[in-house]
């Protein structure tokens, strides 16, 4: 037995004495004593689940500020790019731009699309089943310049975004957003962000 076996041993008879020194009322005691640790476990987490909820609406209420300021001036520079007629302006701290999105064309009147029959052949072929096929007709529209039956177009619109230029310490840091992107709170530490 080596020095180690023997001070577990030892260790393993005080316990054993320890057990044996407790009667009723002892562990009774002990249950107490276990109550009100519990007790105090349980109002710490009640202050501390207090303290985030509090630390949360904070969190929310000073975004959302911040979110409505930028939202305010992104759209005075969505105005001002607008207004120039220009498509992507290029300053200092960063870049607005205003980009065409794509026609958006939908199915407006299903049994008119189906029952007429130029429009057959926009139809994606699914067994069972007959679904109008967007893409081909997007195309028609765009060759033929005519709309199909049962069919409403909505032309594109320009979409407005601005990129930031920030200077850290490895370089210039990009961050792009859009319009989109504006509107959401507490997306402002979302921003995709690609190192130059």
């Amino acid at each position: 037995m080596n020095f180690m076996d023997e001070l577990l041993a030892e260790v393993e008879e005080k316990e054993e004495k320890r057990k044996l020194e407790l009667d009723r009322l002892r562990a009774d005691q002990l249950l107490t004593v276990i109550s009100k640790f519990e007790d105090q476990a349980k109002g710490i987490n009640e202050l501390a689940d207090s303290e985030l909820n509090l630390i949360e609406e904070y969190r929310k209420s000073e975004l959302s500020k911040l979110n409505k300021k930028i939202s305010w001036l992104a759209w005075n520079l969505e105005q001002f790019i607008r207004s120039s007629n220009e498509k992507t302006i290029n300053l200092p701290h960063g870049s607005i731009k205003l980009r065409l999105g794509r026609d958006k064309v939908s199915v407006v009147e299903l049994q008119r699309f189906l029952d007429s029959p130029t429009n057959q052949r926009f139809l994606k072929v699914i067994p069972e089943s007959y679904e109008p096929d967007i893409q081909a007709i997007h195309e028609y529209i765009k060759q033929a310049g005519h709309i199909p039956d049962g069919i409403d177009m909505k032309p594109a619109e320009a979409k407005f975004s601005y990129t930031i230029i920030r200077s850290n310490n490895n370089g210039n840091e990009k961050q792009q957003r859009t319009s989109e992107d504006r509107s959401s709170v507490g997306s402002i530490d979302k921003v995709t962000v690609a190192e130059e």
